[in-house]
């Protein structure tokens, strides 16, 4: 019986292969182990930007809550929520450029679009409401 792993043997043996990932797409990684104890972890890609559209976004929002209690505080509150729709309605379309982005990135990794896709059309379809909105009530009150 001899005292050594049977990978401390001197015999040359092919290297196996490991599978490193999930049911993403896959990368082969081969070698003999080691007795360091070296683990080697492969990090997924995360997605940034440049520019990022969602911080912009997150800019837009605050102005938008800035001009509503600027209207709020000089007794306007009409035109303070009309300017905080409008917007309001540009930074969910901001924030729609963010998940366009991302989707083109998801789909060159072989990733699911799903929400993204789902992201990009409710901030759309938010946005316009908010900024149609904002028009109409920014119309009545004779600003635009």
């Amino acid at each position: 019986m001899s005292s050594k792993p049977p990978w401390m043997e001197d015999e040359k043996q092919a290297p196996e292969s490991v599978v490193v990932g999930t049911t993403k797409p896959q990368q082969m990684i081969s070698g003999q182990p080691t007795m360091g104890g070296n683990m080697l972890y492969v990090q997924d890609p995360t997605f940034k930007p440049e520019p990022n559209f969602r911080h912009i976004s997150y800019a837009a929002l605050a102005l938008a809550a800035i001009a509503f209690i600027f209207g709020w505080g000089t007794n306007n509150e009409d035109i303070g929520c009309g300017f905080c729709c409008s917007l309001f309605g540009v930074g969910l379309m901001l924030d729609a450029a963010h998940y366009g982005t991302k989707a083109t990135w998801q789909k060159e990794r072989g990733e699911s679009t799903v929400g993204s896709t789902i992201g990009l059309i409710a901030d759309i379809l938010i946005g316009m409401a908010c900024i149609l909105f904002a028009l109409f009530f920014l119309r009545i009150h004779g600003i635009f």
